[in-house]
This record gives structure tokens, C-alpha cells and sequence, in this order.
């Protein structure tokens, strides 16, 4: 992994952004070149006090400002943050920004959260497991391009990366023996990872492509994919 190379250095940082901000669940999150952007829900026992609005000057929103004051002037994946509470509606929003890095973060409340927002039937348990997932899968990404960057040469590529959640018609299948106790941990989403080349020679795509090792290819044939397992993450290629 090459921490430096433009096609790496926003999934290193990203990746790193993801657990020192809390490992909150992410709702959203895009690669953009070498821009991060990700949405993420903040647990309910994260800021201790809670509020609600309407928030006013004589009443701001001192939870999410005492937990972002106890974070600024403490590095995150190698950048200071700058944080930002928006109080302007019921539940107040943090926006992080990494300085020197085009990283974001925006930190919604759980009551914004929507179960349809993420194509789930219900949230629950199964939300902590994914940061750790996709974190893992932007490490294994992280490696792939930096090492085809080095096998085929040229200049380095870039990428764009959508994580979206899709419903798991073989949800109802995995269930079946498993203890009611721990159902609610079992996802009953697949978490995906769209990945489409912004730049890469054909040679640095071949040489990717050596590590879908297994890889089934899906989708019509105006939009081809390469669907390939990273632990409990899916991630597609479009070719």
C-alpha cells in the first residue's frame, strides 16, 4: 500500500477517518477521485445528555458541541478537524472536515435515520458491524489499486466508490437455525461497494482484475459488473 499515491491515499485516510470518528454506522458514503464524503449515524449513547430542538442562542445544542469540543485539536487519520454543529433543525448535525485532506464527515442524529433510507426493513444490531466491514474492504481496495498501479505502470488511477444497501433476497434463508436472541445482529441488507475507473490504462484494469479471483459477472449488458467478495462486503467493478 503506498499511503502517498493519489489512487490510494483518500481510502487510506478515509478508511482511517471512519474509525477515529467513532466507527459510526455510514449511511452514505462516495469516493470521488480523491475526495471522501460519508454520512453517518451517531449512536444514541454517544453524546450522553441528549437534546432537542427547536435550538435557540439561550439554548444551543450542548451535547453535539461538548462532543465535538472534546475532539478539536485531536489529530484524526493524520489531519486536524474542524467541526461544525448545525442546530437548525430538531436534531442537531455535526459536519467534520479534515484540514489538508478533502475528507468529510457529516454525523446525523439515529432519529434521522430511516430504515427506507438504507433499504432495510428495520435497523438495529446489525448497524455496528458494518463500519468495521467496510473499512476492511477499503483497505483490501487501498492495496489492489496501488499494487496494479505498480505491476502496469502509467500514470496513477483514480476511482469513484459508492457504498449503497441493497435488500438480501437470501435473507430469510439465513436465519433459519439461528437463535432468535441474536437474529437482530444478522443484516438483513448486502452492504455494496460500486466501483467505476475515473482514470486507469486498460493495462492497470487487467492487472486489478487479477485479484477478483471467483468474481461472477452481473447486470445487463448496458451495465456489466464484476461481483466479488471482501469478508462481509460486495464489491462491483463496472466494466
Amino acid at each position: 500500500m503506498i499511503p502517498g499515491a493519489f489512487g490510494t491515499e483518500v481510502l487510506v485516510t478515509g478508511k482511517a477517518f471512519m474509525a477515529e470518528i467513532g466507527a459510526f454506522f455510514p449511511v452514505r458514503m462516495t469516493v470521488r477521485g480523491n475526495a471522501f464524503e460519508a454520512v453517518f449515524m451517531m449512536r444514541a449513547s454517544a453524546l450522553g445528555h441528549r437534546t432537542t430542538g427547536p435550538y435557540t442562542p439561550d439554548r444551543p445544542p450542548v451535547d453535539a458541541m461538548n462532543w465535538a469540543q472534546l475532539r478539536t485539536g485531536i489529530a484524526m487519520a493524520g489531519h486536524f478537524p474542524r467541526f461544525r454543529v448545525d442546530a437548525s433543525g430538531l436534531w442537531p448535525r455535526i459536519d467534520v472536515e479534515l484540514l489538508g485532506a478533502d475528507v468529510r464527515g457529516f454525523i446525523v442524529m439515529p432519529e434521522e435515520v430511516t430504515a427506507e433510507a438504507v433499504n432495510a426493513p428495520y435497523l438495529g444490531g446489525w448497524q455496528e458491524q458494518i463500519s468495521s466491514s467496510v473499512r476492511i474492504a477499503l483497505e483490501w481496495l487501498a492495496g489492489w489499486v496501488a499494487s496494479c498501479h505498480r505491476q502496469a505502470g502509467g500514470a496513477e488511477p483514480s476511482i469513484d466508490l459508492d457504498l449503497v444497501y441493497r435488500p438480501d433476497e437470501d435473507y430469510e434463508t439465513r436465519l433459519a437455525g439461528i437463535d432468535e436472541r441474536v437474529r437482530e445482529l444478522i443484516p438483513p441488507v448486502r452492504t455494496v461497494l460500486e466501483l467505476r475507473w475515473r482514470t486507469a490504462t486498460r493495462a492497470q484494469r487487467k492487472a486489478f482484475t487479477k485479484y477478483l479471483k471467483g468474481a461472477r459477472t452481473i447486470g445487463s449488458r448496458s451495465d456489466r459488473r464484476l461481483s466479488h467478495r471482501i469478508g462481509d462486503v460486495t464489491l462491483e467493478v463496472v466494466l
